[in-house]
C-alpha cells in the first residue's frame, strides 16, 4: 500500500482518461464469454478507499457504470420527482381602482370624406315673397261733390285676399302693417281748397291727411301722401273728401302689405 501511494504521488494517473480506463478494466474482467462471472476488481461499496485511488477520478465513483452486476456508489434509491399539484380556487376580484387623470387632448384628425346627400324632404307650404301682397286703385276725370267719400275702382286686385274691395268706397284689410300711397290732382275753377283724410281703425287719421288751396283760377292742386300704418284687427279703409266746390279729379292709389322677420 505504501508503494502504491508513493507511485501515485510521483506518477499521477491521466485524469482525462481515468473514466474510460475504469470502464475498460471492468469490461475485460466481467464481459468475457466464459459463461460465468469473473470477480471484478472494482471496490466494494463499503470498502475504504485511499484518498487517491484509481477509481476516484472516474467521473464520480458513484456514477461509474460497472457491468459486472455490483452496485457501485452511495447505494441510495433514486427519488421520483413530485408531480405538480392542482391549482387552487380563484380569489375574489379586488375593488375598482381610482380613475387616473385625463390624458392630454390629442391632435385633431383629418376631415373625413363627404357623405352622400340625404333624401329630399317634403315640400313646405307655399309662401309669398316680401311685398308681394298688394292692390292698386285708379280713377280718371271723376266728378266729386263738395263732401263725399273717395270712390275706389280696382286696377290690380290682391289675389291673396288680404286687401279686398268691400264696396265702391272702401277696402277690407287683414291684420298687419300696410304701406299706403295716394296721388290726386284737380284743376280749380276759382279760388278754393281740397282736403283728403283716411279713416281706418274706426277713427279719422288726420295725421295722414292732405290739404291744398288754390289762390287763383285754373290752378292745379295736388294731394300726395305716403305712410305706413299698423292694423291690429281687421278693419275697413276709406277716404273722406272735402272741397270748396265741385271738382273733377284724377287719382291713383296703391296699398301694399308688409312683412317682418
Amino acid at each position: 500500500m505504501n508503494n502504491y501511494n508513493a507511485n501515485w504521488m510521483f506518477h499521477p494517473p491521466n485524469r482525462s482518461g481515468m473514466g474510460r480506463n475504469c470502464n475498460r478494466n471492468c469490461d475485460r474482467n466481467c464481459n468475457k464469454n466464459t459463461g460465468r462471472p469473473v470477480t471484478c476488481n472494482a471496490p466494494e461499496p463499503n470498502m475504504v478507499q485511499p484518498a487517491h485511488s484509481r477509481y476516484s477520478d472516474c467521473a464520480g465513483a458513484e456514477e461509474c457504470d460497472f457491468s459486472c452486476g455490483h452496485k457501485h456508489g452511495s447505494g441510495g434509491q433514486t427519488k421520483t420527482p413530485d408531480l405538480p399539484g392542482c391549482p387552487g380556487e380563484r380569489g375574489e376580484i379586488g375593488p375598482q381602482g381610482v380613475t387616473g387623470p385625463q390624458g392630454p387632448q390629442g391632435a385633431t384628425g383629418p376631415q373625413g370624406p363627404r357623405g352622400d346627400p340625404g333624401a329630399r324632404g317634403p315640400a313646405g307650404p307655399p309662401g309669398y315673397p316680401q311685398n308681394s301682397i298688394f292692390a292698386s286703385f285708379l280713377g280718371q276725370e271723376v266728378i266729386l261733390p263738395e263732401k263725399t267719400s273717395l270712390p275706389l275702382k280696382t286696377d290690380i286686385p290682391d289675389v291673396t285676399r288680404n286687401i279686398t274691395l268691400c264696396n265702391e268706397y272702401s277696402v277690407l284689410l287683414t291684420p298687419g302693417c300696410y304701406a299706403v300711397c295716394y296721388y290726386i290732382s284737380t284743376v280749380m275753377k276759382r279760388h278754393g281748397f281740397i282736403k283728403l283724410a283716411p279713416i281706418f281703425n274706426d277713427s279719422v287719421q288726420t295725421v295722414y291727411a292732405a290739404y291744398a288751396e288754390a289762390s287763383k283760377r285754373k290752378e292745379m292742386l295736388v294731394l300726395s301722401r305716403y305712410f305706413i300704418v299698423r292694423i291690429p284687427d281687421a278693419s275697413t279703409l276709406f277716404f273722406s273728401w272735402t272741397s270748396s266746390c265741385v271738382s273733377k279729379i284724377n287719382m291713383n292709389m296703391s296699398i301694399v302689405k308688409l312683412y317682418r322677420e
